[in-house]
């Protein structure tokens, strides 16, 4: 078959059990980092596709990513 990834800020994620997947504390609409933070994005996107060096099922991965603080 075809390895598949996905990253979700929590929901029904858990509920679902994909075969392997991040977490983040982002947020919906920010779940693959914070608007206009081109490093976080990156992290968690190569976070999540580094996953698929591995075979399933894999626990579901918690990134220690969450949204900036809005001053």
């Amino acid at each position: 078959g075809v390895a598949t990834t996905m990253t979700s800020w929590g929901g029904v994620v858990s509920l679902v059990r994909p075969p392997r997947a991040t977490l983040t504390r982002l947020g919906r609409g920010a779940t693959l980092g914070a608007p206009h933070n081109h490093a976080q994005q990156r992290r968690v996107l190569l976070a999540t596709l580094a996953l698929l060096a591995w075979d399933a099922p894999l626990p579901l991965t918690t990134l220690n990513e969450e949204r900036p603080a809005i001053p």
